[in-house]
């Protein structure tokens, strides 16, 4: 059986190759691809500048001499196409998502035990359900726990944020801020359930800190612009007696520069500061399930913040989207058909 796969051939460019895929083995599924969500976690390797790879010395770490071509992609949902003999997780027609790596593909043959679950029976839309990125999202509200009364803020209200923002939702927290440069996001943000916004371009975002929190800080902070501004803003509203608890999911992966004033906000506020990226969750494939569990309820509204699809054929432009992040775009996903 032939597939068809997007693979970068060179920086900013995926051409489409048609490819045999081998024999199933006894403990493999095949996979037919509904759609792949775009992740800013492949716009380095997009980019030509690094990608996730491994050191010479065994562990995951960033390489630089990229090879092409290169498969990327790794927010998957399919159906299971056909299983090998012995697999006993899985059967045809099961519905699954999860993570795996170069998933920019018609078709793809994993191991049963690679980190893919089932989707529950519900009433939603099936190429939304995203589960690595949700998965993500759970992880950082797993690790943020404010406490009752809290004042929480969330930095940057793209599609992670605004999840985060719909996770954290809780009328026994003090205040839920969020900040954007973007009214419409913010706007969307009270809709998940937001109590506060604060708009850095329309005023000062100290002032209304201290007017949201009483003069003490956010207690707990979750920056996830993918910038180290987003970190600077951070470090100004974190709680200022100490030990806030700052959530940094961000990958900062541009060319910018650490401040004085950062330098003296980090000193002064003390915060403790959380990478909760996916190796900081305890249990995967448990937090997978309860992130999928909560598209399901209707908790996460991933597939309102779906605002393109494109079909894998358009790749180009997909990626195009995705690094320029144009006005009213959330999050985009690769179709197959």
């Amino acid at each position: 059986m032939k597939r068809i796969k997007a693979k970068l051939t060179r920086p900013r460019h995926f051409e489409l190759f048609e490819e045999e895929l081998p024999a199933l083995g006894d403990h493999e599924v095949m996979l037919k691809m509904v759609s792949v969500g775009l992740c800013h976690s492949d716009i380095p390797a997009y980019s030509g500048t690094s990608a996730m790879g491994r050191h010479p010395l065994g562990f995951e770490a960033m390489v630089k001499e990229l090879q092409y071509p290169m498969g990327l992609g790794h927010e998957p949902v399919a159906i299971i196409q056909e299983v090998g003999r012995k697999v006993t997780k899985f059967a045809p027609g099961d519905r699954v998502t999860g993570v795996s790596s170069e998933c920019f593909a018609s078709h793809m043959i994993l191991n049963e035990q690679k980190r893919l679950i089932k989707t529950p029976d519900m009433d939603k839309p099936l190429d939304a359900c995203l589960g690595e990125p949700m998965m993500c999202v759970t992880n950082i509200l797993q690790a943020a726990k404010p406490a009752f009364g809290d004042h929480t803020a969330v930095i940057g209200c793209g599609f992670m944020g605004l999840l985060t923002v719909a996770g954290l939702k809780n009328k026994n927290l003090g205040s839920l801020t969020a900040i954007d440069f973007d009214e419409e996001r913010l706007k969307l943000a009270e809709k998940y359930g937001a109590t506060e916004r604060i708009c850095p371009a329309n005023e000062d975002l100290q002032s209304r800190m201290m007017e949201i929190t009483g003069g003490k800080g956010f207690d707990v902070v979750i920056e996830i612009t993918g910038s180290l501004k987003g970190l600077a803003s951070a470090l100004q509203i974190i709680k200022i007696a100490g030990r806030g608890k700052l959530l940094a999911p961000s990958m900062y992966t541009k060319n910018e520069v650490f401040t004085e004033e950062m330098a003296y906000n980090m000193m002064y506020r003390s915060p403790v500061i959380h990478a909760v990226h996916p190796w900081y969750c305890e249990d995967y494939m448990d937090t997978l399930k309860k992130a999928v569990e909560s598209y399901a309820r209707g908790i996460f509204p991933t597939e309102e913040l779906i605002t393109h699809r494109i079909p894998v054929t358009e790749i180009n432009e997909a990626f195009r989207l995705l690094s320029e992040n144009p006005k009213g775009y959330i999050k985009g996903i690769v179709t197959f058909d």
